[in-house]
């Protein structure tokens, strides 16, 4: 540390062994080796005392990183967990059978009549009846013109719609 050489050393002790005399001479080499001990001990102390803290901060980062795992993991039992609720509905979703034969948007909801049964998956097509086409009015098509009516304009024409009857009123 302070870089004393051997010679430096023996320096030193010529001169304190003149100015302190031999008899007093190992005393005051016993506590200058004390006091350095204690220096030395106390330098020792601070080291282990700075080590001591750093390795608690090591801990106390290591903590923090965990605690921030641990938010991750609740996140995704929490995602995982919704995630499931939004399968389980689709799943409900596709196993529903679907609205009764003969019932209509905007139809009052009752309840399925006594005899009806969801259709089987492995009944043949032949058992199924033809669904019927809606009714129209008569005379709704006699209204339509035909498509390439040359009225005077040479070319194809405009065709107006028929009039439509209003859409059903839902309570």
């Amino acid at each position: 540390m302070f870089e004393i050489g051997f010679w430096e050393m023996v320096l030193v002790g010529v001169v304190a062994m003149i100015v302190v005399g031999p008899e007093r001479l190992p005393g005051l080499a016993r506590t200058a080796g004390m006091w350095l001990g204690k220096a030395r001990r106390m330098v020792a102390d601070v080291k282990a005392e700075v080590d001591r803290e750093l390795h608690l901060e090591e801990i106390k980062q290591s903590l923090r990183q965990q605690v921030q795992l641990t938010d991750i993991d609740d996140i995704k039992k929490d995602l995982t967990s919704q995630v499931q609720a939004i399968e389980r509905d689709i799943q409900a979703e596709f196993d529903d059978p679907g609205p009764p034969p003969g019932w209509r948007p905007g139809a009052v909801s009752a309840p399925p009549p006594p005899d009806w049964q969801p259709p089987v998956a492995d009944s043949p097509a032949s058992e199924i009846p033809p669904a019927s086409p809606p009714p129209f009015e008569k005379g709704v098509l006699e209204k339509v013109p035909p498509p390439f009516e040359n009225r005077g304009q040479g070319g194809l024409i405009n065709l107006e719609k028929p009039a439509s009857p209003p859409p059903p009123v839902v309570n």
